[in-house]
């Protein structure tokens, strides 16, 4: 999957996740995210919003390690 088109989402959501210390709070913006995804334009089917989701959770997980 072309995660290119979607590469603003992706750091807005990393960006909003930088923000929060604990899990529980990256878990709520994340849930946050997925629901916006699901219902603005240009309604992503759930297979796109996953894709976008992980990602997200791969690049702050892996600025967590560095």
């Amino acid at each position: 999957m072309n995660l290119q088109g979607w590469e603003t989402i992706i750091q807005q959501i990393v960006g909003e996740l930088n923000g929060e210390p604990k899990a529980s709070g990256r878990n709520r913006v994340l849930m946050k995210w997925r629901s916006k995804l699901e219902k603005e334009p240009p309604h992503l089917q759930v297979h796109q919003i996953d894709e976008i989701i992980r990602e997200a959770r791969r690049r702050i997980e892996a600025a967590d390690g560095s």
